[in-house]
């Protein structure tokens, strides 16, 4: 077991009588406007007897994190936990409101002797720095990991009739939710209207599939945030559902296919690999976000006059990380 630094929540260095006024305000930006994330690059997270991975860990809070250490829970493990070499102030992880970047903190397991193979769980336990007794979150080392496995050779048309045999096993995208300001911070809140969005791909292209309600807003956007690594920046493509209008981060568009239906509820596309730079043969997965931005129009309550209001839904981070790979999950391509 060790408590070693690493991961990452919040502790301001408030005075000890000023902390138990302010907890609460701690943990509802913690709650939001944190990511933790295994890296995964293989596809899969062994612990056999030993394993050795990186965390990483990006602050979108409005302060930076000023002292943060981890225990890792464990009875069939020793753990140790050293901070990324590149990690310059550790242990203060600058909030990217003010230019900070995602840290590393290196992680290696293994396993006690006459501990026998098998699937354990292992929490890592965040707690204040300063006064070990203070604990703020636990997370799921697996679950931190965000895995998702993409089916193998789907045999996909483009042709928005989105038949069951194609996409029922490819993963299902939903659970979206505003950021929205309440007090002082800003939470997530999960969106009474759910569109789902599956993910696919093949040897050469990436499918998917985006399934809405229809009616309701006078502009609809679906954007796919896709990423070869945790280090590289990703491409997007956004498709407006009422309009039909395909836009991307590159220049051009050539190599997209998109079909919509008649209702515009089902839209179907695919995106060349190469154009998301997924090409190399030796990936062994994706990784992807995606957003949904609506218009829709209300009565102003002051002057009672119509006005536009545009609102976007995360699936993963918030204004602030959704172009950042480390809060992405990861789907694997299946063997």
């Amino acid at each position: 077991m060790s408590r070693i630094a690493a991961l990452v929540l919040i502790l301001a260095l408030l005075p000890a009588m000023a902390y138990g006024h302010l907890c609460n305000d701690v943990f509802v930006q913690a709650k939001d406007n944190l990511a933790v994330k295994v890296d995964v690059r293989d596809g899969q997270l062994r612990i056999g007897k030993e394993a050795s991975f990186n965390i990483y860990v990006l602050n979108t809070m409005d302060r930076d994190i000023v002292n943060i250490n981890l225990e890792v829970i464990s009875k069939e493990f020793t753990a140790k936990v050293t901070p990324g070499p590149e990690w310059n102030g550790f242990p203060l992880l600058k909030t990217a409101k003010s230019g900070g970047k995602k840290e590393t903190f290196n992680v290696s397991l293994k396993r006690n002797p006459k501990v026998p193979d098998g699937k354990y769980k292992i929490e890592l336990r965040l707690f204040n720095g300063n006064n070990a007794s203070q604990e703020f979150r636990k997370v799921d080392l697996e679950s931190s990991a965000d895995l998702l496995e993409i089916p193998k050779d789907p045999k996909i048309t483009v042709d928005a009739k989105a038949s069951a045999s194609e996409w029922d096993k490819a993963p299902l995208i939903t659970d979206f939710y505003l950021y929205v300001k309440r007090q002082q911070y800003f939470e997530n809140v999960r969106c009474e209207d759910q569109p789902r969005f599956r993910l696919s791909a093949d040897a050469k292209y990436v499918y998917c599939l985006f399934t809405f309600k229809g009616g309701g807003p006078t502009a609809d956007k679906a954007t796919a945030y896709i990423a070869p690594s945790v280090d590289a920046e990703p491409v997007w493509v956004s498709i407006e559902r009422m309009k039909g209008k395909v836009e991307a981060s590159k220049s051009s568009i050539e190599g997209i296919e998109v079909k919509m239906g008649s209702t515009k509820e089902t839209i179907e596309c695919k995106i060349p690999r190469e154009f998301l730079g997924l090409e190399s043969a030796e990936l062994k997965g994706l990784y992807a976000n995606f957003t949904r931005e609506t218009t829709t129009t209300a009565k102003d309550p002051k002057t009672g006059k119509p006005v536009s209001v545009t609102e976007t839904a995360y699936w993963r981070g918030n204004s602030i990380s959704v172009k950042n790979p480390v809060v992405f999950a990861f789907f694997t391509f299946a063997k």
